[in-house]
Parts: C-alpha cells; structure tokens; sequence
C-alpha cells in the first residue's frame, strides 16, 4: 500500500511538473554567497549572505530563457569589502529526466556593478555565468528548490592600466590600497559562488 502511494505521488508530481512547465516564472532567492575556493578572491573576502531576484520562460525551443540580478556585500577581516550587484542573462537546460524533481543546466554572462571600500570606487565589469538548480513544483503555483550559481567577473578583459595607476591600485580586490610604482599594479578577475534556497511563482 505504501509503495502504490509513494508510486501516485511521483506520477502526480511529475505530471504537475511538465503541465507548468510552459508558464512564465518570477521568483527570488536567499542564500551563502561565497568567494570561490583557492580563487584570488577567497584571499581576500569572506562569505556573505546573498539575494537575487530572476524571471524565466520556456524559449527558444526546449531551452528556458532566464534574465536576473542579485546583491552581495563581501567583508573581510581587515576594512576592506568588496559590494557586487550581477545582472544576468542566460539559457537553461532542463534534464529531460522522468523525476520528481527539475534539474536545469545553465549558462550565460551579463555586467557586474562593483565597488570597492574603503576607497568607495565603483565600476561595471563584464561578467561570466554558470549554474544549475534542484527544484519542483508545489501545487500548481510555486516552485521551489536549491540553486548554484558560479560567476567570474572579468576585470581583466576590457580594461587598461589607466594614468591614475601610479597613485591608486583600482582592482577590485585592492583598489583602495595606494601605490606609488605602476609596476605593481594588477588586475584580478573576482571568482564567486552562490548556494541557496529559491521560491518562484509560476505566473
């Protein structure tokens, strides 16, 4: 009897899912935003705790079509900290599985609002995007699941060493340290990860 039970469950499940699986997505998540490990990065920042907000829809063809921003404030033990606002665009996989469950692939890019403390500098980086998410639908309405996010700020591509390099240092993992000598002056691309909890509502 149990078996016959968990056996209807998934079949309504999975039957739930690909009847929503069509309809356009709003949703948000909340989670640890990381520096990614033996990054450059994760040298100098800690975890922080991350929002994002995102939309979907199922185009073109099987692919899903996902555009979305989230805010990250990265401390560290000394005054620096690093502020990251990503704004993404991006095309998702659905593993064409018969499960309970979702699982996306996904893949895009988009610019990265960044800014530097204590020095208070600011700039739009381009930025690369990997991911994928564990989810379902609960009822016909919301879909909940785990997200994991990956993204790579190119501070290096599109940026010279500007006249201003032999008296500021700009990266944005060190640009508030002063230097004096342009020979020390680097760029670092930033490395991030996020791991969280997502709701979305299907519309």
């Amino acid at each position: 009897m149990r078996f016959l039970l968990m056996v209807i469950f998934l079949f309504s499940a999975v039957n739930a899912e690909e009847s929503q699986s069509k309809k356009p997505e709003l949703g948000f998540w909340l989670g640890a935003s990381n520096p990614f490990p033996g990054s450059e990065t994760s040298r100098v920042l800690n975890t922080s705790l991350g929002f994002g907000l995102f939309g979907r829809i199922q185009w073109p063809y099987n692919l899903y079509t996902e555009a979305g921003m989230s805010v990250a404030n990265y401390p560290s033990l000394t005054e620096r900290s690093l502020s990251t606002i990503p704004v993404y665009g991006a095309l998702a996989y659905k593993l064409p599985f018969e499960l309970p469950v979702s699982i996306f692939l996904k893949a895009g890019g988009g610019y990265s609002y960044v800014i530097a403390r204590p020095a208070n500098t600011a700039k739009w980086d381009p930025m690369a995007m990997l991911g994928t998410e564990v989810s379902f639908v609960a009822g016909k309405k919301v879909r909940i699941g785990l997200r994991i996010d990956y993204l790579r700020i190119f501070e290096t591509i599109g940026t010279d060493i500007p006249s201003e390099a032999k008296r500021f240092y700009l990266s944005p993992l060190d640009r508030d340290y002063r230097l004096f000598n342009p020979n020390y002056y680097k760029l670092h691309d930033g490395e991030f990860f996020h791991f969280a909890l997502m709701v979305s509502f299907l519309l």
